[in-house]
């Protein structure tokens, strides 16, 4: 796989991790990654290629659901990462619309090192302020939030949000998410984030 050349290790993975940070700092806040000409393989959605470029290097450990072999060798590559099963990763790589099974697997962390629970990134078709059919109403509450944030979603199984309501529940312990969409939008899930969501 060949190492992307528009990409700076430097300048871009920081200005990457700034939208991640405030998006994690503000749960249920729309932002929209800086676009890049990243030329990942077909399957893997460039917001996903800017998360793990901006999370992954040769000290955290990455799996991949669902993706060709190319994603884990086009990560490899690019950021240096181990690549283990999904009870070991750190980074957890994923469809919206895919099984539950790595998520129930993803490690949660100790009670002395809760920040060791994995954080799982799930690319969904669209996230927006506004309805559309079949997707899922979500409502978060808590820290972060003012009052409540309310999120339309398409490409995300709700069966992956009780998933994550049942690794979240003994915090601190849990795993955090991060939702990307086909335009490059993102929002983030931590584990202190109360999600309620119906089916539309």
């Amino acid at each position: 796989m060949i190492r992307e050349t528009v990409y700076d290790e430097i300048f871009d993975a920081q200005r990457h991790f700034r939208t991640l940070l405030d998006s994690m700092s503000r749960p249920g806040k729309i932002n929209r990654f800086a676009p890049l000409a990243l030329t990942p393989p077909d399957d893997l959605p460039r917001a996903t290629a800017y998360v793990a470029f901006a999370l992954l290097n040769a000290d955290v450990a990455a799996h991949t659901v669902g993706y060709a072999a190319s994603a884990e060798s086009y990560f490899r590559a690019n950021t240096q990462c181990r690549l283990e099963s999904a009870s070991q990763a750190d980074f957890i790589f994923m469809s919206g619309e895919g099984e539950v099974a790595p998520i129930n697997e993803a490690k949660v962390g100790i009670p002395t090192y809760p920040e060791t629970g994995a954080t799982v990134v799930l690319a969904v078709n669209h996230i927006g302020k506004s309805s559309s059919t079949g997707g899922v109403q979500l409502i978060l509450e808590g820290p972060g939030i003012e009052t409540r944030e309310i999120l339309f979603v398409t490409g995300l199984r709700a069966e992956l949000l009780a998933a994550l309501k049942v690794k979240n529940a003994e915090f601190p312990l849990g795993i955090d998410a991060v939702l990307v969409s086909a335009d490059e939008c993102v929002i983030c899930l931590p584990r202190t984030t109360r999600i309620t969501w119906e089916t539309l």
